[in-house]
This record gives C-alpha cells, sequence and structure tokens, in this order.
C-alpha cells in the first residue's frame, strides 16, 4: 500500500473515530507515519527504470498532498496553510525554507518566472499586505493551500495570480 493511501486511510479512520481509546494509540499511529515519511522520501515512490531527480520529487510530493485541509499555522497532514505546504515539502528532503510566505519571498534565491522550472516556489503579494505561497508545478500551474474553505489544490496561473506574483524562488539549481 502506498504511504499516501497509507496516509488517507488513517485520516479516514481518525475520522470516525469521535475520540481515541488511548494517548499511547495515537501516538503509535502517527510514530509509524513520521517512520514512513523519513524512511520514504515522504513517500515519493519513483517508477522502475525511470530516474527522478529532486525537482520531480518535490513536484510529486505536492501533488499527493492534494485534498488535505487548509488550517492557518498547519504544516503537517493534519492541514496546512500555505507557507506551512512549502516548508513540509521541502523539509521531507532536507532543505530548510522559511516558515511564512513573506521571508520565503525575501530570500535571495530570485529568478525571472520565464526562467522558473517545476519545483520553484512562486511568492504572492495579495490585499491588504497578505502574502501567498506555492509550488510551481509547470508553466500554467501551481499547488498551494488557498484558504479555510478549500484544501490544499492545484490551480491554474490566471491573470489574477501572475498580476500577483512578487517572485519566483529557485532553491534547487539541478
Amino acid at each position: 500500500m502506498g504511504l499516501i493511501k497509507y496516509l488517507k486511510k488513517v485520516r479516514k479512520m481518525d475520522r470516525k473515530r469521535k475520540t481515541l481509546n488511548s494517548l499511547s494509540q495515537n501516538l503509535s499511529t502517527y510514530s509509524l507515519i513520521v517512520f514512513f515519511l523519513f524512511s520514504s522520501f515522504c513517500g515519493v515512490r519513483t517508477k522502475p527504470g525511470k530516474v527522478w531527480n529532486l525537482r520531480d520529487k518535490i513536484v510529486t510530493l505536492s501533488k499527493s498532498l492534494t485534498g488535505l485541509p487548509y488550517r492557518y499555522g498547519g504544516d503537517d497532514i493534519n492541514g496546512f496553510d500555505c507557507s506551512g505546504l512549502v516548508s513540509y515539502v521541502y523539509g521531507c528532503f532536507g532543505i530548510e525554507v522559511p516558515r511564512t510566505a513573506k521571508k520565503q519571498g525575501k530570500l535571495k534565491n530570485k529568478i525571472k518566472f520565464k526562467n522558473a522550472r517545476p519545483g520553484d516556489i512562486l511568492v504572492f503579494k495579495l490585499k491588504r499586505r497578505r502574502w501567498h505561497s506555492g509550488i510551481l508545478i509547470n508553466k500554467k500551474h501551481f499547488i498551494h493551500a488557498p484558504n479555510r474553505e478549500t484544501p490544499v489544490r492545484e490551480e491554474y496561473l490566471s491573470s489574477y495570480w501572475r498580476s500577483h506574483l512578487r517572485a519566483v524562488i529557485r532553491i534547487i539549481d539541478e
């Protein structure tokens, strides 16, 4: 069973149970998840015969997290906010990224959008001084945790998003 299927199964079981039988049961479930995450590059599995680079793994992991809930300040599989998602995905591969979108936007590795590649970080400045971030999937789509009403999803880079784009950050040089 793949890690994502396992995580979804665990989440379904947790939803059905209104209360956990004991703290030890809860800890063992999450200990198992942590073990799987760290032993398998956060669940990114490669196909036989295909050479996967780090960008491929970041994009694949990002896509696998779609559908997980939005949670303000969240940075784990129980829920993500935008910068928590970016931080979590890169953190799975041992790459430390600042925890807030504003700080992510201040990283020095800025590039032009025309040079952007899958796995790069997109940072947006929205209304009322709100910052937002996501991970580029291709030149037309990115993955992000939009808001409280919407789970993590893949989104089209519409004219709205392009007009609010403030930085493209290159973390991976390959």
